[in-house]
């Protein structure tokens, strides 16, 4: 018997343990994606509050300014006076500005003073409003969705006066953790930020 002979029975045996090692490998299965995705949506159309022959502004909504920790998809839930978690499993389904600026142009144009919503200053209008965000989150220790925004607006035109400015905040007590109800909440508070808008543009025609 040659001599290497002796060692071919242990290197089969290993070769077989290894084969039957590979054989029995147990693919862990594929982990379902349990991310939900969530959009603002409008609030139905509302009757004018004026007369019909009263005002019907034709306004140009700037974009919708959100500051950079309010711009990732991951909705917001706040822990602390400055702690904020991002929720990986609920996203909004599109960026948080572009929500904000489509539900809203869809709200003030639900309402009989206003006539039009330009898509852009360059276009003939009454007025310029600017909106800018600074919450826009579920609140964990108070159980409440919380919406604030600065509004300011404008007469048509660069380096015009400023006709109007204010800071609207709405707490909507009520959220039970759940984010569809937030995203539910924080629809109705951008509801009311027409309603605000509304009364600025009022206020701005007779200055």
């Amino acid at each position: 018997m040659k001599p290497h002979s002796l060692f071919l029975p242990g290197r089969l045996l290993l070769l077989g343990c290894a084969l039957a090692g590979a054989g029995c490998t147990v693919i862990p299965p594929a982990t379902p994606d349990t991310t939900r995705y969530y959009v603002l949506t409008t609030a139905p159309a509302k009757p004018a509050t004026v007369a019909p022959a009263g005002p019907h502004w034709r306004i140009a909504l700037r974009p919708v300014e959100v500051p950079a920790f309010l711009r990732g998809k991951a909705m917001q839930v706040r822990y602390a006076g400055n702690e904020i978690r991002y929720a990986d499993e609920a996203r909004w389904a599109e960026s948080l500005e572009a929500g904000l600026g489509r539900v809203l142009r869809e709200s003030l144009e639900g309402r009989g003073e206003v006539a039009r919503v330009v898509s852009s200053p360059g276009e003939d209008h009454d007025f310029d409003v600017t909106v800018r965000v600074l919450r826009c989150e579920g609140d964990h220790e108070n159980k409440l969705a919380r919406f604030t925004a600065v509004v300011e607006v404008y007469p048509p035109g660069a380096g015009t006066e400023r006709r109007a400015r204010d800071t609207f905040t709405v707490e909507a007590a009520g959220w039970d953790g759940s984010y569809g109800q937030l995203a539910l909440k924080l629809s109705e508070a951008v509801d009311g930020l027409a309603d605000r808008i509304t009364a600025l543009l009022a206020t701005a025609e007779k200055r």
